[in-house]
């Protein structure tokens, strides 16, 4: 009998919380196939293998937070395209002490909201997919790029304990909950004002719903608080936004949605990437619009209450490598922020 998915991935974690830098590899290794692909939220890009996957993120996320835990906060498994798949998000936590990904470290306890997935083949997993909300962690170092949030900056709350009673929802229903919610999601022209987006609002969601959003975006509560703190802006810059479709073939990181499952009352569904739409419209984020056909990265965990309906959305999106299709190199402007006296010119 196969382990079960979910017990790898938190091998994985309990190896991977504050190794040695020498011994990344060997924790990597754990669970992880030797030419197992990694692909990273930006700016790590992909690897397609364990050694080169441990020189490019994971020794520099040793380096910046020495000492770090993952610290999940949902785990889940289930099958997709007909392989095992388990999902966790959580943080990272560390004293963050040294530069990551160029953000200048604060020196004192920080945390980096973390997920990653894994795809497994014949008992190891052969892919590996790592989202991080970098934005929080700049924001956190003092150094947040936008204008304010609309919605409520600061930490993110996981599940509450015992709150689905004693029977335990289906997987299978939850996640068949949660796509027909996908299906539903409205065009930028049909949500013109508050009737219009009350109508094409999903019945699977609670009325007191939370919807823990990346920084720059922020979390809201109720559907109100959703369509004005994210919603109705990102529907005026992206009034095209549609999913992109799964095609057929090997690759586990083609377009479309890389995992779909469900387990008791959670699910995940998440893409690279897996939806498109033209940068057309104004507010989101502060950034003018740039008339850009813009791909994204989305990661969504999804928690059902007792009554079968939607009560926690938490959602990863690749933000720096939006802005990168944009033509904005956020991370470029760090060494300027910090350091006014730097000159711009040679």
């Amino acid at each position: 009998m196969e382990q079960p998915v979910k017990s790898q991935m938190l091998t994985l974690i309990e190896q991977l919380s504050a190794p040695e830098p020498r011994a990344v590899e060997e924790a990597l290794l754990s669970v992880l196939a030797r030419d197992c692909e990694s692909h990273f939220f930006f700016p790590f890009g992909s690897t397609q293998s364990v050694a080169a996957a441990a020189d490019t993120f994971w020794r520099p996320l040793v380096a910046a937070f020495p000492h770090y835990e993952i610290r999940p906060g949902v785990i889940l498994e289930g099958q997709y395209e007909g392989r095992r798949h388990a999902s966790m998000l959580g943080f990272v936590s560390g004293n963050f002490l040294t530069p990551f990904a160029g953000v200048p470290p604060t020196k004192k306890l920080a945390h980096l909201r973390f997920g990653m997935n894994l795809v497994f083949q014949d008992g190891c997993a052969i892919g590996c997919f790592v989202m991080f909300d970098l934005i929080d962690l700049m924001d956190s170092a003092g150094i947040y790029p936008f204008r304010a949030m609309p919605g409520s900056p600061g930490q993110w709350l996981f599940p509450p304990i015992g709150r689905e009673g004693k029977n335990r929802p289906d997987g299978q229903k939850t996640l068949a909950i949660i796509r027909e919610m996908q299906a539903g999601l409205p065009s930028g022209p049909a949500v013109v004002d508050r009737a219009s987006a009350a109508a094409h609002h999903s019945p699977n969601w609670s009325e007191t719903m939370n919807w823990f959003g990346p920084a720059g975006i922020g979390s809201s509560r109720g559907m109100a608080g959703f369509r004005d703190a994210h919603g109705a802006l990102f529907l005026r810059a992206f009034q095209d936004r549609r999913g992109i479709p799964r095609g057929h073939g090997d690759d586990i990181a083609r377009p479309g949605h890389f995992c779909e499952i469900g387990e008791g009352a959670f699910a995940m569904t998440g893409g690279w990437p897996n939806m498109i739409g033209t940068h057309a419209g104004a507010q989101w984020l502060g950034l003018p619009p740039t008339g850009r056909e813009i791909r994204m990265r989305v990661a969504d965990w999804y928690r059902l209450d007792r009554f079968d309906r939607i009560a926690d959305n938490w959602v990863m999106i690749d933000i720096p490598h939006i802005l990168d299709q944009m033509g904005m190199d956020v991370l470029a402007e760090i060494p300027f922020t910090t350091d006014p006296t730097l000159p711009r010119l040679p």
